[in-house]
């Protein structure tokens, strides 16, 4: 077990995510990243799924569990990657997105672009406490981006920061307030990857 202080007392950073290292990379002079998306557990549960199907159909008719089975574990392989790829955050002037497989776009959008955030939420987004996070640009551009953990913190988060732009105190308080909530909130996968070491 790894220990987060250093020798002397003090905190040791925690190692970054690779999220964070690409943000870190399209960050330019006086930006700032203020709040991260975090993706839910729930994009597993298609595979998860096939693979206890596949499990059940293969006591029964071995050959076609194998096969379920393989489009089970392919569907968990897309997956874990759309987890490790799949990116959204908001700066103090962008919101920045990636997203996709086969064809990866990598989208930013001043946020004097942004017409609006929306979320859209299927009945298991209302159960398991996720949603599709929708940003709409000016023009035609529309960046969606699903199984969004946070996604009303995020949409919530954005309009704030337009009240402050609009002169709103209160709201400027509270974005004050999350960011610093943010900085103190240690990272889950940092600590996950000091254990398996």
């Amino acid at each position: 077990m790894t220990k987060n202080t250093a020798s002397d007392g003090s905190k040791m950073r925690q190692p970054k995510t690779f999220q964070d290292q690409e943000i870190e990379k399209v960050l330019v002079k006086g930006e700032e990243v203020l709040l991260r998306a975090e993706l839910h557990g729930a994009l597993y549960w298609k595979s998860v799924a096939v693979l206890i199907f596949a499990l059940m159909l293969g006591l029964m008719i071995p050959t076609l569990g194998i096969l379920i089975g393989v489009v089970g574990a392919l569907m968990l392989i897309v997956a874990i990657l759309t987890q490790h790829f799949l990116l959204l955050a908001v700066t103090n002037k962008r919101v920045l997105a990636r997203y996709g497989l086969l064809q990866m776009d990598v989208v930013d959008i001043r946020l004097s672009k942004i017409e609006s955030i929306d979320l859209e939420r299927m009945l298991p987004g209302h159960i398991f406490g996720y949603a599709n996070v929708v940003v709409m640009g000016t023009g035609q551009r529309v960046i969606r981006v699903p199984y969004i953990g946070n996604a009303e913190k995020f949409r919530r988060f954005y309009n704030e920061m337009v009240l402050i732009e609009e002169g709103n105190e209160e709201a400027e308080e509270e974005i004050r307030q999350v960011k610093a909530t943010e900085k103190k909130k240690p990272s889950r996968k940092a600590g996950k990857g000091s254990k398996r070491r």
